[in-house]
């Protein structure tokens, strides 16, 4: 739908962009919508972890039929991180692999 700026469902053409999508929160503007927390790295003695929101999303709706997708944003930050239930799976060929 961001690509082609029609709805895939529908064919619709009027389309709702919702910038860094947010969801209720305490606050009257709400939360934005994190891709992941991941858990930052202690550095000193004593330091201890915080969480931090990595990357956000923006949301495509289609104004005929309601179909919508959920786009990420500012993920450079993440990191593969089986334990917390963050993987990547990156099947790019090596451009160095075998030759035959």
């Amino acid at each position: 739908m961001k690509r082609t700026q029609r709805c895939p469902k529908c064919n619709g053409r009027k389309l709702w962009v919702i910038d860094t999508f947010r969801v209720p929160g305490e606050s009257a503007a709400g939360a934005v919508l994190p891709v992941v927390t991941h858990q930052e790295q202690s550095t000193g003695r004593f330091s201890l972890g915080r969480s931090v929101p990595q990357g956000s999303f923006n949301l495509w709706l289609c104004d005929a039929c309601g179909y919508s997708e959920l786009w990420a944003e500012k993920i450079s930050g993440l990191r593969h991180d089986p334990a917390a239930g963050v993987r990547c799976v990156d099947t790019t060929p090596d451009p160095e692999g075998p030759f035959r």
